[in-house]
């Protein structure tokens, strides 16, 4: 990273702890870490963006440590899974993450794209953990993978803050993490309640591997060819054929999907396909903002 960007995301860190992040001008920032306001804005459009910036530097770590600690050995290792788990843990403590949140208190409400961004970060980790418990566990866990992914997350935390309450910090957040799988290994003989289509909207792009956007977004309307057509709404399987022609040549004419990327959507509201529709969407944009940037 350059040297520049890294004194002022340090900086920031420390004075958003310090002062809270509504509290803390740019020229703070701009003052801590020995910058003119041109190189900030080289780096940043906003403060809002530079205290993205910390957690992104922050997820990129532990997403670096949790590839090295995979790195030689088995998906199902339970060993691994627990400690990557605990990176997260490890890797908050580090950076003093509760003191940072706690700095966005007095934030005001106009700071929806910082929240959307947490929120997405949060649900990654859902899914992140969800994803891992399959490794571990087995495809009979694919069912209920979300609920148990949320029992545990829930259920480390919980034990966590409850450990410190009664002042019993001699527990590693290892031993909680064990503690909380044993709760999930069981046979699930309920229907699951969290379903995954629920997480699609909110999957990284980054998990489709090799596959550009455009190849996951045709595949994804491809697999729902029988589906749509069990709908029996002949406007609905229209946009649907419409989409799949145009995602068909190198260069589809983005402007016409646009409006029709909307009546699929609509479309699909209060239907059991709606959560796909939500992803369908998401792949769009992700797809917009990819021919913006090329």
């Amino acid at each position: 990273m350059n040297t520049k960007k890294k004194q002022i995301i340090q900086a920031a860190q420390t004075l958003f702890i310090k002062k809270g992040f509504a509290a803390t001008p740019i020229q703070d920032i701009l003052e801590t870490a020995n910058v003119s306001k041109g190189t900030f804005y080289n780096y940043f459009s906003s403060k809002t963006d530079c205290f993205m910036a910390i957690l992104m530097l922050i997820q990129e770590e532990v997403i670096d440590d949790r590839e090295q600690l995979a790195r030689g050995k088995s998906n199902a290792d339970k060993d691994v899974f627990v400690k990557q788990i605990a990176v997260r843990f490890h890797m908050d403590k580090k950076h003093n993450i509760v003191a940072l949140f706690a700095s966005l208190t007095n934030a005001d409400q106009g700071h929806q794209e910082l929240k959307t961004f947490l929120n997405q970060q949060y649900l990654e980790e859902i899914i992140w953990m969800a994803n891992r418990i399959c490794d571990v566990f087995g495809k009979e866990k694919q069912k209920h993978a979300y609920d148990d992914a949320v029992i545990s997350f829930g259920t480390i935390h919980l034990t966590s803050k409850l450990l410190m309450d009664i002042d019993k910090t001699d527990i590693s957040i290892e031993e909680m993490i064990y503690f909380a799988l044993r709760q999930i290994e069981q046979i699930d003989n309920h229907p699951p309640f969290l379903q995954e289509d629920y997480f699609l909207p909110y999957h990284p792009v980054k998990d489709t591997a090799d596959k550009s956007i455009q190849t996951l977004l045709k595949e994804t309307l491809t697999d729902l060819d029988h589906r749509i057509s069990m709908l029996k709404n002949d406007k609905l399987v229209y946009y649907h054929h419409f989409l799949l022609e145009q995602l068909k040549v190198e260069t589809p004419n983005l402007f016409l999907m646009e409006s029709v990327i909307y009546s699929y959507q609509h479309a699909l509201q209060h239907t059991e396909l709606e959560d796909k529709g939500n992803y369908i969407k998401t792949l769009f944009m992700q797809l917009i903002e990819e021919q913006k940037n090329r």
